[in-house]
């Protein structure tokens, strides 16, 4: 039973997915027509009346009188892991929804991320680790993953029990309440509680889809959030992505970024791109998403085909070099590779330091033997 306080929405809302029992999260595109409430002898013409612009009736957005052609959202491909769009800062506060598609066949990639702002802290071991709250998704193993800090601490969620980087299309559905919501992968869903006791979502950068920019010195990224560190950007398609039920036309975003490395389609190459052997030296290929990717580890080289040579350093036991690291890093995740030749059975080959922290990463020769050495 509607009362005079209640509200009568056609074809959308200002947040879908808040709407008590709703299953969907997206607003309605495409064309309606004579839109009748009837209830017993009482009836309304509501498309006429808003037609009419009856004081009853309150018209939101671009809303046209007549049945158009509603184009559908253009899907994207990220070609390559350097890739983004950055999207508007989103105002989700204590409720949001988030869903779109994805398809890759690639295994590691970023797709979403947003942080809030920075907060000082006083001189303790927490200094170098700048907390703030943050959402993301992010592909690992072929696994999709959420990760939310509410200003408690972060959560990091499995939401697939099996790998999603097939090459089929893959739809995501994320909505939270407060600190309680789900996230749905192909109607999968998995609930989750975020930790603390905080209710507000405060996000203050922008939201970065399919990768993040060069220049990361003005984002805070959370140790656990692998992909950043190793500079997994997404490679794949995207499409309809909606927030907060609206639509978002990322083909448009890209274009208007001049986004080098985002095309406005989605098409898979049928031919192999490994089958022309481009990786050199002995690197080994493995495909991509319309990509090949050379594997240089093992070979002295690096680059896109392993095709340059490594700079050879000597050292005689009393040299070393030192590296001074630009900012202070807090991660979980490490990407390390080195070659090296001795015919000394004892040496250091690498090591760690901090002026603020204990933690350490010690590599060295032992004996003949490769000796790791990790403290946290």
């Amino acid at each position: 039973m509607l009362g005079s306080d209640d509200f009568f929405y056609i074809g959308g809302s200002p947040s879908t997915a808040d709407l008590p029992g709703s299953p969907v999260s997206n607003n309605f595109m495409g064309c309606l027509k004579d839109v009748v409430y009837k209830n017993n002898d009482f009836k309304l013409e509501l498309s006429r009346l808003a037609k009419e612009g009856d004081s009853k009736m309150k018209v939101h957005g671009d809303l046209v009188f007549r049945c158009e052609n509603v184009a559908a959202l253009d899907p994207v491909t990220f070609e390559a892991p350097e890739a983004y769009i950055a999207l508007p800062k989103w105002n989700t506060k204590k409720t949001g929804s988030v869903s779109f598609d994805f398809c890759t066949t690639e295994p590691n990639g970023l797709l979403l991320f947003s942080h809030g702002k920075r907060q000082h802290q006083k001189e303790t071991r927490a200094e170098r680790l700048q907390k703030v709250d943050y959402f993301a998704m992010e592909l690992l193993d072929g696994f999709l993953f959420l990760l939310l800090d509410m200003g408690s601490g972060a959560i990091k969620i499995r939401a697939t029990n099996k790998k999603v980087n097939d090459g089929e299309w893959c739809h995501v559905d994320f909505q939270r309440d407060g600190r309680s919501g789900s996230i749905s992968v192909n109607s999968r869903h998995f609930p989750f509680v975020a930790n603390g006791e905080s209710e507000i979502l405060d996000l203050d950068s922008d939201m970065y889809l399919g990768g993040l920019p060069e220049n990361k010195l003005d984002l805070v990224l959370p140790p656990e959030l692998w992909t950043a560190f190793l500079r997994y950007g997404y490679v794949g398609c995207v499409r309809d992505l909606f927030i907060d039920g609206r639509s978002r036309d990322i083909r448009r975003l890209a274009e208007l970024q001049n986004t080098g490395g985002v095309s406005g389609f989605c098409s898979r190459e049928t031919l192999k791109q490994c089958s022309t052997s481009p990786c050199r030296n002995g690197g080994q290929c493995r495909e991509g998403w319309n990509r090949y990717i050379c594997d240089c580890t093992g070979t002295g080289y690096f680059g896109r085909n392993c095709e340059t040579e490594g700079t050879v350093l000597s050292y005689d036991g009393s040299m070393y070099m030192k590296v001074i690291m630009p900012t202070v890093m807090h991660t979980e995740a490490e990407d390390i590779s080195l070659r090296f030749m001795s015919q000394r059975a004892y040496g250091l080959l690498m090591a760690t330091t901090s002026k603020v922290s204990a933690d350490t990463l010690r590599l060295e020769l032992d004996g003949g033997r490769v000796k790791l050495t990790v403290n946290l």
